[in-house]
């Protein structure tokens, strides 16, 4: 079998596999219960569920995580601190593995044929679309390693890269939190 292949059902294995421990933590209580647990230091565990929201191993625990918060706590500090803590993570995630990303989107883009797409974006001047993307995968509840790598790629310096990451990833976590903070 194919290297990548066995690279990629191991990931969505392990995605599954944390979907479904989120799952598992929202049904049995046992969440609610460890965030009660924190609650003189309510902001500790917002910050928390922020830094789990960037990666893919991490994000359903992150979202059910702040499904419990935004029933009890006001969602724009919510999604304030867990921003800082997406930013957080995001920062983490690209300084050490900035890298490995850089591969794994060299990796991609040969086999997908990006180059041609990357010309074409070019010769129309369309060269923003690279860090758009990136930066719409960043504020939506999918994994940030993607968005991560089209920001990095795109040169941008660590402290652009953390408030955009903050922007966005806020904007984000609002969107999560508002809704169900409102039907609550």
């Amino acid at each position: 079998m194919d290297q990548n292949l066995k690279r990629l059902i191991l990931k969505t294995s392990i995605f599954i596999l944390s979907l479904s421990s989120a799952w598992w933590l929202i049904k049995s209580g046992y969440l609610q219960g460890l965030i009660e647990t924190i609650l003189p230091l309510r902001f500790i565990s917002e910050i928390m569920a922020g830094v789990l929201y960037t990666s893919f191993l991490t994000s359903p625990i992150s979202v059910a995580m702040l499904i419990i918060l935004a029933q009890e706590n006001n969602p724009v500090v919510t999604a304030l601190l867990a921003g800082v803590g997406a930013v957080l993570g995001d920062l983490l995630i690209l300084r050490f593995f900035r890298e490995k990303l850089s591969s794994d989107l060299n990796m991609v883009s040969k086999q997908l044929q990006l180059k041609k797409v990357n010309s074409f974006l070019q010769k129309y001047r369309l060269d923003f679309a690279i860090p758009l993307i990136g930066a719409i995968i960043i504020a939506s509840p999918f994994p940030d390693e993607l968005g991560l790598i089209m920001l990095g790629i795109s040169k941008l310096r660590y402290q652009e890269i953390a408030l955009i990451s903050y922007i966005l990833n806020t904007a984000g976590i609002l969107l999560i939190v508002l809704p169900i903070n409102l039907i609550s």
